[in-house]
């Protein structure tokens, strides 16, 4: 891991992601927080994730009715590891400010997220991961309970070396994180061959919005589900070739809360294979600086004739 002269670099990456095909959503629970990857942390530190890049977890009840709220630190389980990580050697790691909430309809409930690293050597240069696990518990104010809950998967790395002591970790200033519209995109009957404009034919606009009090460059990527954090949904394929979705800006300066809109252009090549499909592509749209990346997610379904 690359360590500069008087200042480790921080990066972390916050997808919004993906438990089903909108942002984390499980039962009357919903977050953005689903997935957040932090480099080059040092062992005997703590980081407050909130002041280390205005990052904290927040779930909103989309129910009718209240409901009782726990966030809990759980060990993830070998099939919800990724990116290579291993399991945090101790939940004691991590921890949320507040854990327990009484939600009412449309509320939310905000928890910062801590990380602690023993000082100890043997956990230089290692990729960690944790889940928080958000719940309801106990009988809802709908007179009837159905228990249901989202994971937010925290991965993180390690420094592989200590650092000296003029070296010390920078708490920088996250970038923002955009919001991006709509989360989902529908395009169909997309002829091969030929440039697909998706706001001509179908009046869809990617628009991509800066909650900085500061101007912001956004960089947009069209991906694979197979290259993002992202699940497939079910009735469609990944998207062959990540290229045959295109922006008519590859970064977008946005003005200090303001709103900027993209147009989006699909070109299949003619080749039967593509014929009569049903293919989802990622658009990933992201801001950062050499400390803090951040970034979000949006999904174009379509299908070919």
């Amino acid at each position: 891991m690359k360590r500069a002269a008087h200042l480790t670099s921080i990066a972390i990456q916050l997808v919004a992601v993906l438990g089903l095909s909108r942002p984390l959503v499980a039962g009357g629970l919903s977050t953005p927080l689903g997935e957040v990857v932090i480099e080059n942390l040092q062992v005997g530190k703590s980081y407050d994730l909130k002041a280390l890049a205005n990052l904290n977890l927040v779930v909103t009840n989309t129910s009718e009715f209240a409901v009782d709220l726990k966030m809990e630190i759980l060990r993830p389980d070998d099939g919800e590891l990724k990116l290579g990580a291993l399991p945090i050697p101790d939940i004691a790691w991590a921890k949320v400010s507040d854990n327990s909430f009484t939600l009412p309809p449309g509320d939310k409930a905000t928890s910062n997220i801590m990380l602690s690293i023993p000082d100890d050597d043997q956990y230089l240069g290692k990729k960690y991961q944790v889940m928080v696990w958000s719940h309801t518990v106990g009988e809802s104010g709908g007179g009837m309970f159905m228990a249901y809950g989202l994971k937010s998967r925290i991965i993180f790395t390690t420094q592989d070396q200590r650092a000296s002591g003029t070296e010390n970790v920078g708490a920088s200033v996250a970038s923002a994180t955009p919001a991006i519209a709509p989360e989902e995109i529908f395009v169909n009957k997309v002829a091969l061959g030929s440039v697909y404009d998706v706001q001509k034919e179908s009046g869809s606009v990617l628009t991509i919005t800066n909650p900085s009090k500061e101007g912001q460059a956004f960089k947009l990527q069209s991906q694979t589900v197979s290259q993002s954090s992202a699940t497939l949904t079910d009735g469609y394929q990944d998207a062959p070739d990540p290229s045959y979705l295109s922006f008519s800006e590859s970064e977008v300066l946005v003005p200090p809360s303001g709103t900027k809109s993209v147009r989006m252009f699909v070109n299949f090549p003619e080749k039967p294979e593509y014929r009569g499909k049903r293919y989802m592509f990622i658009i990933h749209v992201l801001s950062g600086n050499e400390v803090v990346t951040s970034g979000a997610y949006s999904r174009l379904y379509m299908t070919t004739r």
